[in-house]
This record gives structure tokens, C-alpha cells and sequence, in this order.
């Protein structure tokens, strides 16, 4: 589904009549003609959601996009990658992510986008990561959106990696709470809990990790596609993308340093749960005892006929049972 389109010249983005997807061929195969004149700053900017294969055809006619890129932009299970060919196009996939408080759950959709000195062409799967605040943002700075279609990048890409930060951050929230339950005095299973947010870490992980690469070149500021004026932006996004990476290996240490002490912690419990059923059973086992040799039919036998055997022998089995309690008690048992 096409989702936006704009035409800039300038840094300003060019009145026209709405597009969508029955005159979207001929706004296209009309602006590109001014588009792709190398000398005019004018660019396209087009988005796409969830597509068909059918409504990205017009698209690739117009700008020859290769079919190799087509497919993997169509493709939602797409690696993360960052790829130049030549000095001002390339094709970019990167994992968006969105955290929700209620449910402590990571979404995860995917964003392709080719770009060149003449365009930018995003298309987007899932249901996360819209770019209408993105395409507002642009629509109205035109100074920065002067600089071409890298500063249209550069905004997108800054977007969702804040989105990396919010969703690590939330995530390092929950592995707080997590680890204060593994520790506290009451009982809790939090082995699921933890798995969980082992595998939202991997999430996270997944998507980030593959950008490492492109993230130190935009930090050592070594590109020369990137113009000067944006330098200093790649370089803070390729810190964030860093800092990110490096905070989910943290966290994946501390999950499965968490999950050990969980797991330790059970154990000890159930140690702990059998030492108490054994000195129960232990207790139990003198009354049971005294009770299984007076209850056999034996004619003659100790204290039979005496007239305080009975409460005697109770007495017995409560002297006994008070006396192994206090030693199972001594020891830790009980």
C-alpha cells in the first residue's frame, strides 16, 4: 500500500495533487524526469507498507531498481544491512522495534529503503514503525532536508534506532524486577520470566548486531558519501547503535547470570523442602512404630493389662516426637 509520496526541490517539498495507487505511475514517470537530473537538487521520496509485488513494479521501472533488491526488500525476513554501490546510492534494511509497557512484549516489523541522489524509497512490513512523524518532520525542515536525500536517511534510521534505545532500556527494566524477585525472601518461579526476556534480548540483539559494521564507519566518520554537514549526525547514530549493542550483551550476561541464581536458589529450596519432609517422616515414624508393636495380637505381652498403658504409651510417642523435633529443629532441619 502506498503510504507517502513527495516530491522536494530545494528542501522544499513540491504542491500537488494527491497521490495514490491510480496515478501514482504517472506522478512518478512526470517528477522523475526532474529527479534524476544530477545538477537539480530535487529528490523523491516514496513509501510504501505491507506491499504487493505488482505496486513496487511501477516504482522500479521508473528508477531501475534491481530485481536482486526488489526481492529482498519483499522479503520481511530480511538480515539487517547497510550497502553502498558507489558514492551516493545504496539499500538499507534495518528491524524496527517497538516495546510495550503493558505486556513487557518486543514487536518487531522491517524496513527496506533504496536511495539514491534522486530518491528514497522505503517500504515497510509489520505493523510497527510508522514514518508519518518522520515525513512531517522532513516536510517541514527545509534546511535540513537541502542536504538531500541522506538527511531523509538519517531521520529515519535516527527514529528507529531511538527505538533500539527505549526498547533496550525497557527490557533492562524488566531484568531489574526480575532479578529483585529472584532474590527476595518469598518464592517465586521466575525461570519462565527470565527465558522470556532472554529471547526479547535476542530480539534486540538481532537487529542491531548486523548494523555494528556500518555503525564504526559512521563513528570514525570515514564515509565520503555522507556529506559534511551530516557527519556529525551518522557519527552520534553510530554511537547509539554501538552503545545499544553493547548494552544488550550486557544484559544477556546479566539474564543468564540471573537464571543461574534462580535455578541455584531452586535447587536449595527443594534441598531445603527435602530435609523438612525427611525429619517429618522421621518423627512420624516412632509413633507409627510404637503404635505397629502394640498392635499385634500377642497374648503376652508388656503393659497389656496395666491400667495407664495406654495413656503411657501415648506419652511415649509424644516424648519421643517433642525430643526428635527439637534436635531436627537444632540442626536447621525443621
Amino acid at each position: 500500500m502506498l503510504m507517502g509520496y513527495g516530491l522536494y526541490r530545494n528542501g522544499i517539498l513540491v504542491d500537488g495533487p494527491a497521490v495514490d495507487h491510480r496515478n501514482v505511475e504517472q506522478r512518478v514517470t512526470s517528477d522523475w524526469v526532474q529527479a534524476s537530473d544530477p545538477d537539480d537538487d530535487t529528490f523523491l521520496w516514496i513509501g510504501f507498507s505491507d506491499p504487493q509485488a505488482d505496486e513496487l513494479d511501477v516504482v522500479q521501472k521508473a528508477l531501475s531498481l534491481p530485481d536482486l533488491l526488489i526481492d529482498d526488500a519483499m522479503n520481511p525476513s530480511q538480515r539487517p544491512s547497510v550497502d553502498w554501490h558507489g558514492e551516493t546510492s545504496g539499500f538499507i534494511v534495518v528491524k524496527i522495534l517497538q516495546y510495550v509497557d503493558e505486556t513487557s512484549d518486543v514487536f518487531t516489523g522491517q524496513l527496506a529503503i533504496f536511495f539514491d541522489h534522486s530518491h528514497v524509497v522505503t517500504v515497510r512490513h509489520g505493523g510497527v514503525g510508522s514514518l508519518d512523524s518522520i515525513r512531517s518532520t522532513i516536510d517541514h525542515s527545509p534546511v535540513r532536508t537541502q542536504l538531500g536525500p541522506l538527511a531523509v536517511i538519517h531521520a529515519i534510521l535516527d527514529h528507529i534506532v531511538d527505538g533500539y534505545v527505549s526498547v533496550a532500556n525497557g527490557v533492562a527494566q524488566d531484568i531489574s524486577e526480575v532479578e529483585e524477585a529472584v532474590f527476595a525472601p518469598s518464592r517465586t518461579d521466575d525461570a519462565a520470566t527470565i527465558y522470556r526476556l532472554k529471547r526479547e534480548n535476542l530480539e534486540i540483539r538481532r537487529a542491531v548486531a548486523p548494523l555494528t559494521g556500518a555503525a564504526e564507519v559512521f563513528v570514525a566518520k570515514t564515509s565520503s558519501a555522507i556529506p559534511h554537514a551530516l557527519l556529525g549526525d551518522f557519527q552520534d547514530l553510530g554511537e547509539h547503535i554501538l552503545r545499544v549493542g553493547e548494552q544488550v550483551d550486557n544484559q544477556d550476561s546479566l539474564l543468564s547470570s540471573v537464571l543461574t541464581a534462580s535455578m541455584s536458589r531452586q535447587s536449595l529450596r527443594q534441598n531445603e523442602d527435602m530435609r523438612k519432609i525427611s525429619a517429618w517422616v522421621a518423627i512420624a515414624a516412632v509413633p507409627t512404630m510404637i503404635a505397629g508393636i502394640y498392635g499385634m495380637n500377642f497374648a503376652h505381652m508388656p503393659e497389656l493389662d496395666w491400667k495407664y498403658g495406654y495413656f503411657g504409651a501415648l506419652g511415649l510417642m509424644a516424648t519421643a516426637c517433642a525430643a526428635m523435633w527439637r534436635a531436627f529443629k537444632k540442626s536447621g532441619w525443621l
